[in-house]
């Protein structure tokens, strides 16, 4: 039976013929789909992880609005990454430490998330010097090839006196660590590092605009439609995909989150497949208001 489902990638044939429940419970769960631009800022990324240690590191700016992927794909790059024993030194290693950017730029508070992040407890008494201390023993022991640091964008909740403070502490980690930092955000991220002429000059830049109707497009769709494991082929036309820009306004997270409703909907419904003619229905339109 898994040989008629010749319209998926081979990896999700053997889920196409799992019972409804199972079926409804994967596609419902997180999955990675990969496309260009994801495929061009892991490239960049496994660069950056790669590049020989020198004084001034070159650093990575991940823009775009919400919604966009830009958490997803360094988590991707991240699990691509893991930590691991050393059994040699008894020490755990952590190629990618990834941690999301606390509400406004507070060292203290940004280093106590960061000590969570490689798994390694708070001082005793957790005044800033002090955490500055721990975070920078353990991460040498953990010798990071990368910091990630997500949602910089929230750098602009404080005045410019404390985000200059922030970034300048984020130019001394990756001097005193030597390794690249990647940050991600909306444009806003953008303006934020700005505030630090030295940092921002290091920084490159990788933006994901939202969806337009081109050929990526169309590819993106035809590879979502091949991991959904329906038992029968899809059948997504020009305007189709063009209602699927209009609803989501092009958002990477709408776009999946409406192809997942309309997965479950084909299956429950028993029909199997996603046809150009559920963006007409009634029943499905509440579904695309749903998705954005």
């Amino acid at each position: 039976m898994i040989e008629d489902f010749e319209h998926l990638f081979a990896a999700i044939r053997p889920i196409a013929a799992l019972s409804s429940e199972e079926r409804l419970r994967r596609i419902r769960a997180d999955r990675w789909i990969n496309y260009p631009r994801a495929q061009q800022a892991l490239a960049m990324l496994e660069d950056l992880i790669s590049f020989p240690r020198r004084a001034r590191m070159p650093n990575l700016l991940i823009v775009g609005e919400s919604g966009m992927g830009k958490t997803m794909i360094v988590e991707k790059f991240a699990r691509d990454h893991p930590a691991y024993f050393d059994a040699v030194n008894g020490l755990k290693r952590m190629p990618v430490v990834l941690v999301q950017m606390v509400s406004g730029p507070d060292e203290a508070r940004f280093y106590k998330r960061l000590l969570a992040a490689i798994g390694a407890p708070e001082p005793t008494r957790p005044t800033l010097g002090a955490l500055e201390n721990v975070a920078l023993r353990v991460l040498e022991q953990a010798q990071p090839g990368m910091l990630v640091i997500d949602e910089v964008h929230s750098l602009q909740a404080g005045t410019v006196r404390e985000q200059a403070r922030f970034l300048n502490m984020l130019r001394f980690l990756g001097n005193e660590l030597r390794i690249p930092l990647v940050c991600v955000g909306t444009q806003q991220a953008r303006n934020a590092l700005k505030t630090d002429e030295q940092l921002v000059r290091r920084f490159e830049a990788i933006a994901l605009p939202p969806w337009r109707n081109d050929q990526d497009f169309a590819a993106l769709i035809g590879s979502l439609q091949r991991t959904l494991p329906l038992r029968r082929q899809s059948e997504i036309g020009e305007r189709a995909l063009k209602s699927i820009l209009e609803t989501t306004g092009g958002v990477t997270a709408a776009i999946f989150s409406l192809m997942t409703r309309l997965a479950v909907a084909a299956i429950v419904s028993g029909e199997e497949r996603i046809m150009g003619s559920d963006f007409e229905d009634a029943k499905t339109t509440s579904l695309l208001g749903e998705a954005v």
